[in-house]
């Protein structure tokens, strides 16, 4: 079996907490508590905002995330935490819920996405996914005997085909979720760089949190992850930065929050990524940057 299917069965999630919402413009839910929570917006437009940052289980700290999802879109939160989602077009319709993980293993996997997860436009890449929350909608408005449990096994599904279709487009990497079946300690690694990508993270301190000498602690990272621990931390940076970028956030504010020393430095890293500097590509390239990592 390939190592993404390999995830899945390793995962095995059950749901808890699922409900369908229609939101009228404006119209706002708040969600909090602990497990990985999803939405999937199947109609209208959803706003998706709260506190990201910090490891499964532990305090919530730094960057707000913020999210603006069309219909078709999935959005996984595996830190799951307090969030509110608030309808951003007429007749928004919402399925949300939170799945929960049973075993330590399936616990590394999560500790290694990022702290959002979002596969846009998931009902062209993989169209059953249509026909399965239909029938999650269904099966909790029938009152069947049984239907808590086929609601676990159709969003379960859901959720394994938005994280394939995320895992295969531009911006996910499968290897985030293949990481802890192969090194535990590198996906700590992982789940801390994803946690806080604005801390001054050296080989060092991410050594000392995979419990690895420093030598040992970098082959591992580039033997699983397929790049130093260095370029991997900028390239996430990036990311983040692009999207950030695309929420209208000012270029000073996006180097403090991502941890350069200055606007100037953070725009001569961003320069090297984009080929042009961080205000250009907010006017020419941020309205085609579709984010899948935040």
């Amino acid at each position: 079996m390939d190592d993404l299917g390999t995830v899945f069965e390793r995962l095995r999630w059950t749901v808890a907490d699922y409900r369908s919402h229609h939101l009228g413009p404006g119209g706002s839910r708040h969600e909090d508590g602990p497990g990985v929570r999803f939405h999937f917006v199947q109609s209208g437009g959803l706003r998706v905002r709260g506190p990201v940052g910090g490891p499964v289980g532990g305090p919530w700290h730094g960057d707000d995330l913020s999210v603006d999802l069309r219909a078709g879109d999935f959005l996984l939160l595996p830190r799951g935490g307090p969030h509110t989602a608030t309808a951003t077009g007429p007749g928004t319709v919402v399925h949300t819920g939170r799945f929960a993980v049973t075993s330590p293993e399936a616990d590394a996997i999560v500790a290694a996405m990022p702290p959002s997860v979002v596969a846009c436009c998931i009902v062209n890449r993989e169209p059953v996914v249509g026909a399965l929350i239909e029938g999650m909608a269904a099966e909790a408005g029938s009152g069947r005997p049984g239907s808590g449990s086929v609601i676990s096994q159709l969003a379960g599904a859901v959720a394994m085909a938005a994280l394939r279709s995320w895992a295969e487009s531009d911006c996910g990497d499968a290897r985030l979720l293949t990481t802890p079946l192969h090194d535990s300690d590198v996906s700590r690694a992982l789940s801390a760089i994803h946690g806080a990508p604005g801390t001054q993270w050296t080989v060092d301190s991410l050594a000392r949190i995979a419990l690895a000498s420093r030598s040992a602690f970098a082959k591992r990272f580039r033997d699983a992850v397929g790049e130093s621990p260095a370029r991997y931390l900028a390239r996430v940076r990036m990311e983040q930065a692009k999207h950030l970028l695309g929420e209208r956030t000012t270029v000073a504010e996006v180097a403090v929050r991502l941890g350069y020393g200055s606007e100037a430095a953070f725009s001569r890293a961003f320069r090297r990524h984009a080929g042009v500097p961080p205000a250009r590509w907010r006017h020419t390239d941020a309205r085609a940057f579709t984010p899948s990592v935040r």
